[in-house]
């Protein structure tokens, strides 16, 4: 049984199949996620129009439910090739704390035009301090503040994946 507080696990695809593996944990009863992102393409007479579209190709996150057995078992049938990101060293699988994944969730907003994508390894090398933002639809998260073209933004770096979502400086604080 799956519950608000249960971890959540970075599901690595191959070959842009993030959304057949996405049918396939929706048929499997699985609570996941894609961050998705809002893209201009034309449609058939030419006009543009805008569809969501993944924001990181080969990425998307699944709630745990039962134990590792399981959840290796159940991905095991999927027809389409998936990996697991796992801990540095050894076997066990890279859990993300459910409030995390809520914090992440709410920064993948679609909706939000200053949100920038990028990978985990990008996120980590950006300079900024450790800030909690105090106001604002943000407020209680917890990430960097980063200055870039001579303007700020909260940076969320967890597993596989950064976004980055223009904040006033004023928003948050020091940790």
């Amino acid at each position: 049984m799956s519950s608000d507080n249960e971890p959540w696990y970075a599901i690595r695809t191959f070959n842009c199949q993030e959304q057949k593996v996405s049918r396939y944990l929706q048929d499997c009863g699985y609570v996941h996620f894609i961050p998705m992102t809002i893209s201009v393409k034309p449609n058939a007479e030419g006009k543009p129009k805008q569809i969501l579209v993944p924001a990181i190709h080969n990425l998307l996150f699944v709630q745990k439910k039962g134990d590792q057995k399981e959840m290796v078992k159940m991905l095991g049938e999927c027809q389409i090739p998936v990996s697991i990101f796992r801990q540095p060293g050894n076997k066990d699988f890279c859990e993300i704390p459910a409030r995390d994944m809520v914090e992440l969730r709410l920064l993948c907003d679609p909706e939000f035009q200053t949100s920038t994508y990028m990978t985990q390894s990008e996120a980590e090398a950006m300079v900024g301090k450790e800030v909690r933002v105090v106001k604002g639809p943000f407020k209680g998260s917890v990430g960097k503040l980063v200055r870039k073209d001579k303007q700020y933004y909260f940076l969320k770096a967890i597993i596989g994946m950064g976004v980055m979502v223009r904040v006033s400086r004023w928003y948050c604080e020091p940790i």
